[in-house]
């Protein structure tokens, strides 16, 4: 999910944003499993290296060492790049990301096991940071995550780049004959770029894509979800798994028989 409500003049915006070229350099290279390639510069010191250094100069006893109630916002861009590269002590994003969805599809073997005759089965998933990454944007921005920059990098194809762990249980719903449903919080203006880029990205035979529209871009989250979750129930599905990266994804009404929350250490959206 990425656009919050409350943005005025946001068709405005997207206009001026798809009549615009593609942001930045190309997308960033990725390995053959989807995994960008680690870019983080040899000289740069790692989040656990400058906690070491701090800790051995405040052992000082000459030094006076302040108050620092708030966590230095340098240090923690750090960690953050520490763990979305992977390297350093912190974790490693990407295997999270994995281990994850080899719980959802556990999921999914159990639920497509336990189907009874002629039921309808749904999986409903979330767009960005958990079907489709924005990773080599973040970082390209030094992971401040600026809505606009992103709003208008999801219109290029360069956004159409999968988590693949994900694309990996889209298809397996599919050969089982469970329906993927996606949610996500983007806007209506951005439909035909969200639903090319997901094209693209791999994700090819969905059976509904819903973004906020009209009313919708003034309720939170929680609640708009919910009731697109519902529209699913009351056409006659039993949604055994949702899956995202936010909270706001999962919570509410209408919820999955299994919710999957996927880690993002990038932003919070409530």
């Amino acid at each position: 999910m990425r656009t919050r409500p409350g943005f005025l003049a946001m068709a405005l915006l997207t206009q001026m944003m798809l009549a615009q070229g593609p942001p930045g350099p190309p997308a960033c290279p990725v390995e053959p499993g989807g995994r960008p390639v680690t870019l983080t510069p040899a000289h740069r010191p790692t989040a656990q290296q400058i906690r070491e250094t701090a800790e051995k100069a405040a052992a000082d006893s000459s030094v006076l060492v302040s108050a620092e109630p708030v966590p230095n916002f340098g240090v923690e861009r750090y960690r953050l790049a520490d763990y979305a590269e992977c390297v350093g002590d912190d974790g490693c994003y990407w295997a999270d990301l994995e281990a994850q969805t080899r719980r959802a599809e556990a999921v999914l073997d159990r639920a497509v096991a336990s189907r009874k005759p002629n039921e309808r089965l749904a999986a409903v998933l979330d767009i960005d940071e958990t079907s489709l990454s924005g990773f080599c944007e973040l970082r390209r921005e030094d992971y401040g995550f600026f809505l606009t920059q992103m709003n208008h990098w999801m219109t290029t194809p360069e956004a159409a780049a999968p988590i693949s762990g994900t694309l990996r249980l889209f298809n397996k719903a599919r050969s089982e004959g469970v329906d993927v449903f996606f949610i996500t919080g983007r806007w209506d203006e951005l439909r035909e770029a969200t639903a090319h880029n997901l094209e693209l990205a791999g994700f090819k035979g969905w059976k509904g894509l819903a973004l906020r529209k009209g009313a919708q871009k003034q309720m939170t989250t929680v609640a708009y979800k919910s009731r697109e979750r519902q529209k699913i129930v009351d056409a006659g599905y039993r949604i055994v798994l949702n899956m995202g990266d936010q909270w706001s994804d999962l919570n509410g009404e209408a919820r999955g028989e299994t919710s999957v929350k996927l880690p993002n250490p990038f932003y919070y959206l409530p």
